[in-house]
C-alpha cells in the first residue's frame, strides 16, 4: 500500500517531466515593430514587425493583447478568385523552427480596434505577442509614418 501512494505521489512529477517544455521567449524574437498613426476620425489601428523563431520546434501565435486599445487580432490580407483584396483574421498562426513571418502593409498585420488614444508619429504602443507553446513577448512599437514602396522622384 505504502509503494501505490509512493508512485500516486510522485506521477504529476513523472508526467510533467516527460512532457515537452514550451519555447521560451529568448527563442523567439521580434523586431522591426512599427505602428502606423490612426486616421482622424477612425478608431482603428494597424501595427507591423518581423516575428523569428529561433527555435527547434514550431511555435504558434495565438492573439495579441494590449492596454492601447479595446481588443487587438492578428490579421491578413489575401487576395480572392475575383481579383479583390480582402481582409481576414488569423486565429492562429504556426511558424515552423528558424522560420521568420513579417508582418507588413497588404499581408499580415496587428489590427488594433477601439484604439483609445490616437496613434500619432513618434509615440510608442506596447503590446504583448501571445503563443499557444510558448511565453509572451512584449513589444514596444513605434508610431511611424507608411513609407512609399518606390522612389516617386525617378
Amino acid at each position: 500500500m505504502k509503494r501505490v501512494i509512493t508512485a500516486l505521489t510522485l506521477l504529476p512529477l513523472l508526467v510533467s517531466l516527460s512532457a515537452p517544455a514550451p519555447a521560451s521567449a529568448a527563442q523567439v524574437e521580434v523586431t522591426e515593430a512599427w505602428v502606423k498613426p490612426t486616421i482622424p476620425g477612425t478608431e482603428n489601428g494597424a501595427g507591423y514587425m518581423t516575428v523569428h523563431n529561433t527555435g527547434e520546434l514550431a511555435v504558434t501565435v495565438i492573439g495579441i493583447r494590449t492596454d492601447a486599445a479595446r481588443a487587438a487580432e492578428v490579421h491578413r490580407h489575401i487576395m480572392t478568385e475575383d481579383g479583390m483584396m480582402r481582409m481576414t483574421r488569423v486565429p492562429k498562426l504556426v511558424i515552423a523552427a528558424d522560420e521568420t513571418v513579417t508582418f507588413e502593409p497588404g499581408g499580415y498585420h496587428v489590427m488594433f480596434f477601439g484604439v483609445k488614444n490616437p496613434f500619432k508619429v513618434g509615440d510608442t504602443v506596447d503590446f504583448e505577442v501571445l503563443f499557444e507553446d510558448a511565453d509572451a513577448v512584449q513589444v514596444e512599437a513605434e508610431v511611424r509614418q507608411l513609407v512609399e514602396p518606390f522612389n516617386q522622384e525617378s
